[in-house]
């Protein structure tokens, strides 16, 4: 369209000769009518018709003539801005003044085209706003959804929000509260069914049970799923994991295995229920008790320590505490436990052979297992437990060769396999460098012992129980200067020669068990450097030269056995005055002569006496009625004669005295 034409119609062609442009400021309607490609633009160039001043001025004040010299107040100015109108602008100016202050005069279709990009980018502005306003309280409505406490609040802010297609009028956006925190409840119970159905699907889904195992209803595993997802009132949550998570090491996997161990092993008819079971974090299923010397002591789940998802089990005490049935194989699952203890009334039962986890629980560290009726070979895979620093597998019914793996164990400190039927040679128990404790008793191991075993694979050695086995040859000499040796008991076995000479004084050994061996010849007189040697047994050996008067000087004896030895015809020797500290002495069948010496009355700690099958004659001394004490005497098989003193009937501990025979050999012999 042509704008203001009424203006070039009345314009005078004698103005002037300027022929620029003269247009009054367009309407918003003027902008919004764009020519057509049909249409011609109107030419904006053509000044040949222009409005008188009068006309101008009529036009730009609506039609009201000004008169000269008048001051117009326009726009509030300010004071000393009088406008004086009886000077127009040129033409020049006029256009210079409606372009915006555009003072290089650019042409007005660059003046239409910002403008229309002015309100292109309002349009733009106000759609963002109307999109922003629908989309805001949608968002707040969706996340108030899943917040139960701000659903009032949502619905509020969703019902504020215009319709779809409509804006939003006086749409106002306040800011958040801070969240308010409060102790987190505990979890609602699940619908039963869907507890166990949730329950059974993780366990068997990720692998945790065989789906066959669950699917009986005897087993232990059914037993305790059913528990913990009907029964168990502390309601602990089916885990959901994070990417990378072991299913099996969680705290809910860990209860549920605690539980299977209390069905599998006859719970219900433990002596002490241990607070299994309880609604209660199983960290705290344990018991207080107390033994016959007061001493408090727990049992059951003894120690926790935190983890990532809180308490996590480390130790579990079981002592005689009439379990029995099998040891379940989810074991496993307690992957923070370093210590167990379920020594005495532990049956191993159907075909599982050897414990089925031991292998598999890598982070013990301590484990005990004595007198549990273990059967079978230990496995291979017990060498992955590498972490272990004790074992205790002893009184059981363990066979077979121990493997080669177990001497890869060599963080053990203490080891016991004693009271089985195991062999091997003691050769590879040299490779456990840092054993300290070895219990092998009554079992089938063989070899000799050497030096370098001594020095080099047990210098650490505080215990060496070797008994009833297998083990020949001569007992090393370098077994004196263990630095830190305290026990040595290798009884029952076939060492033979001399007891080696004790070159330097040896003042840790306390207990020293040689009999039952074919040890021979004579007790070397050094043997009275072990000063501190408290026990001291060389019963059933092929010695034959008499006890050396040295030992008088091992006053710290408090049991000596010199039993069933070859030495020849000698009375009861006289050092043995100074052992005053005795509360055990055998000196059966030693070919002993003479009459029962007087200073035994002075043996106030003796309990056991024993004279038994030797050659000894006279009476019996009225003094060995001062040993208030004694609870064994053994005279028997002598050539003793006389009546009983009467002094005896202050031995009020003695249980019996068989004199029987010691009068009729004494009456038949004479």
């Amino acid at each position: 369209m042509r704008m203001n034409t009424d203006l070039e119609q009345n314009a005078p062609a004698d103005f002037g000769d300027d022929q620029s442009t003269l247009q009054p400021p367009p309407s918003d309607g003027d902008f919004m009518d764009v020519p057509t490609h049909d249409e011609e633009a109107p030419n904006v160039q053509d000044h040949s018709q222009l409005p008188s001043p009068e006309q101008y001025k009529a036009n730009m004040n609506g039609g009201a003539v000004i008169g000269t010299g008048a001051n117009i107040d326009i726009d509030n100015p300010q004071d000393g801005d009088d406008v004086v109108h009886d000077q127009l602008p040129s033409v020049q100016e006029y256009k210079t003044s409606m372009s915006f202050n555009n003072k290089d005069g650019s042409d007005p279709k660059d003046f239409k085209k910002s403008r229309a990009g002015l309100y292109t980018f309002l349009g733009l502005f106000l759609l963002t706003v109307i999109v922003t306003a629908i989309a805001v309280p949608t968002a707040m409505k969706k996340q108030g959804q899943g917040r139960q406490s701000s659903k009032s609040s949502a619905a509020s802010s969703s019902n504020g929000g215009a319709s779809s297609g409509s804006t939003p009028t006086n749409y106002v956006i306040t800011a958040t509260p801070p969240p308010h925190f409060t102790p987190t409840p505990p979890p609602q119970m699940a619908p039963l069914a869907n507890r166990f159905d949730e329950t059974f699907k993780y366990l068997t889904n990720y692998g945790v049970v065989d789906r066959e195992v669950l699917a009986d209803i005897t087993s232990a595993q059914y037993k305790a799923t059913k528990w913990i997802a009907d029964e168990d009132d502390y309601n602990i949550a089916v885990p959901v994991h994070p990417a990378g998570t072991k299913y099996t090491d969680t705290r809910f996997v860990e209860r549920w295995t605690l539980a299977i161990f209390y069905f599998s092993t006859g719970g219900p008819s433990w002596k002490y229920q241990n607070n299994f079971l309880a609604p209660v974090d199983h960290c705290f299923w344990f018991s207080t008790l107390s033994d016959p010397l007061g001493r408090i002591f727990k049992m059951g789940v003894t120690n926790c320590v935190n983890d990532y998802d809180g308490q996590r089990v480390t130790e579990i005490e079981m002592s005689n505490n009439n379990l029995s049935g099998p040891l379940p194989s989810e074991l496993q699952y307690l992957v923070r436990l370093v210590s167990w203890i379920t020594p005495f009334n532990l049956e191993l039962g159907g075909d599982t052979g050897m414990v089925p986890f031991l292998p598999l629980v890598e982070t013990l560290a301590h484990l005990e297992l004595q007198y549990c009726g273990l059967a079978g070979t230990i496995p291979e895979k017990i060498g992955n437990l590498e972490k272990l620093v004790f074992l205790g597998l002893g009184n059981n019914v363990l066979t077979g060769e121990i493997p080669e793996s177990f001497f890869g164990l060599t963080n053990l400190e203490v080891l016991g396999l004693d009271d089985n039927q195991l062999e091997s040679s003691i050769a590879p128990f040299a490779k456990l460098t840092k054993i300290q404790k070895l219990y092998l008793e009554d079992n089938l191991i063989t070899g000799e012992i050497t030096d370098e075993m001594l020095t080099i694979g047990w210098a650490d050695m505080v215990d060496l129980d070797l008994s009833v086995n297998r083990i020949e040859g001569p007992i090393p000499e370098k077994i004196w200067t263990m630095p830190n040796l305290q026990v040595v008991d290798i009884h029952g076995n076939d060492f033979i020669g001399q007891i080696p000479k004790v070159d330097s004084v040896n003042e840790k050994l306390v207990f020293l068990a040689l009999q039952d061996n074919s040890l021979e010849w004579r007790i070397p007189e050094s043997i009275s450097n072990l000063a501190s040697l408290r026990h001291f047994d060389i019963s059933a050996n092929k010695f034959v030269s008499p006890i050396p008067s040295t030992m008088s000087q091992m006053t710290n004896l408090v049991s000596l056995y010199t039993g069933l030895n070859g030495f020849d015809e000698n009375p009861i020797p006289d050092f043995l005055a100074n052992m005053t500290n005795l509360l055990e002495l055998s000196m059966k069948q030693n070919k002993l002569t003479g009459e029962i010496p007087s200073f035994f009355g002075s043996f106030t700690n003796l309990q056991v006496l024993d004279l038994d099958f030797n050659r000894l004659n006279g009476t019996i001394p009225s003094e060995l009625g001062l040993l208030s004490g004694l609870d064994t005497l053994m005279l028997n098989r002598n050539y003793l004669s006389g009546t009983i003193p009467s002094s005896f009937s202050n031995l009020v501990d003695l249980g019996k005295i068989p004199f029987i025979e010691t009068l009729f050999f004494a009456v038949h012999r004479n």
